[in-house]
């Protein structure tokens, strides 16, 4: 196991998506390339040692570090406005197109720039480009959740970063850079200082419109390096001579709920509300198998649901068809579709526990708990 592979970020797991990566990222899936090459080649300079030998220096440096094949093109294009760097990959390329803008190049130092390199070559890596967008979701629920797996992604990005440039400050110092538009000239790397810039941040309970962004806040994303570099794993992996503060998984739950105190809980309140409903109305539908609903049946409702539900249940399976109360369990499935693996796997296992205690026949018992499970994960 590689670095990159071994320091991942742990909320930044595709399995919980049901995406399944190439072992090799490199492996030629099809023939096709990037649609932006042609326009790159003829908009952009494409580097090489001859034309860009300090870039390409920087490059080769950065796969050094990393210790995997460069099998990417970098172009520089002219803008002077953003300083943003771009990887441009096909979800199911073999090829990626990484994009530097001038300004970007003109603001950085070498190690800086290196920082945002490998900060690219890791979302080569890591396939992120497989992840859905945002935009193209169905429901609110399934956008949060595909929000915070790109934050997380970025997370993931800036540890390669770090050990692509092989320098804690070089990789926060490109951060600020970037963040404020600044050079060397206007700024003073005092990192503590913009610590308490984030503790200010979560005192007045942090800003909500970034549970839309894309991208964890530039203050977070300086934390969770702090922390990444304090973590015993990272500290033995590099021979630093110095013993880590935490387990990285422990980092990891430390970098989590820092963020959520800055954009806050509604991501895992919206999942866990669908993950309630569906257990109950997956209840519902288990219980009723038999066309029955009994005294038994009703007070273990009660007891997992509580009495205000367990009233205004029994009100509405009597006065509604079966019909209607098909469609009810049937849209609760429909929402959990958006959930996390995890969070499917929850609701299968505690609806499969009710088995024991259900009245009717077993078969069908057990028939419903895998059509529950299909109909989830479809």
């Amino acid at each position: 196991m590689n670095n990159l592979d071994r320091f991942r970020y742990t909320f930044d797991d595709p399995s919980q998506l049901n995406i399944v990566l190439k072992k090799d990222p490199y492996e030629k899936v099809n023939q096709f390339k990037s649609t932006n090459l042609n326009q790159l080649l003829s908009t952009s300079v494409k580097v090489t040692k001859e034309i860009f030998p300090d870039i390409n220096s920087a490059i080769e440096k950065v796969f050094e570090r990393l210790n995997i094949e460069n099998n990417l093109n970098f172009f520089v294009t002219a803008n002077h406005i953003q300083t943003q760097a771009t990887c441009s990959a096909m979800p199911l390329g073999d090829s990626a197109e990484i994009i530097l803008t001038s300004k970007l190049i003109e603001l950085l130092n070498t190690e800086e720039l290196e920082s945002v390199i490998a900060h690219e070559v890791a979302h080569f890596y890591y396939q992120h480009a497989l992840y859905p967008q945002a935009n193209s979701s169905t429901s609110r629920v399934e956008a949060l959740n595909l929000l915070n797996f790109s934050r997380a992604a970025e997370i993931s990005a800036d540890r390669i970063g770090f050990i692509g440039c092989g320098s804690l400050e070089a990789s926060l110092r490109a951060m600020l850079k970037i963040t404020s538009g600044l050079s060397d000239k206007h700024l003073k790397f005092n990192f503590s200082s913009y610590l308490d810039q984030l503790r200010e941040l979560k005192e007045i309970k942090g800003d909500k419109n970034l549970l839309y962004s894309t991208h964890p806040n530039f203050l977070n994303r300086m934390q969770a390096l702090i922390w990444f570099s304090m973590s015993n794993e990272y500290n033995e992996a590099f021979n630093t001579g110095k013993k880590g503060n935490f387990d990285l998984n422990e980092a990891d739950e430390k970098i989590n709920n820092s963020i959520k105190k800055v954009i806050g809980d509604e991501v895992e309140y919206s999942n866990k509300d669908i993950v309630s409903r569906t257990l109950m109305w997956g209840a519902i539908d288990i219980f009723l198998s038999d066309k029955k609903f009994s005294k038994k049946e009703q007070e273990l409702f009660k007891k997992n649901f509580g009495e205000k539900r367990s009233q205004s249940m029994l009100s509405f399976i009597k006065i509604s068809n079966s019909k209607s109360i098909q469609v009810k369990i049937d849209n609760t499935y429909a929402e959990a579709t958006k959930l996390l693996k995890k969070d499917k796997e929850k609701i299968v296992n505690e609806l499969t526990k009710l088995l024991d205690v259900a009245d009717g026949d077993q078969k069908i018992l057990k028939d419903k708990i895998k059509r529950i499970e299909l109909t989830i994960n479809s």
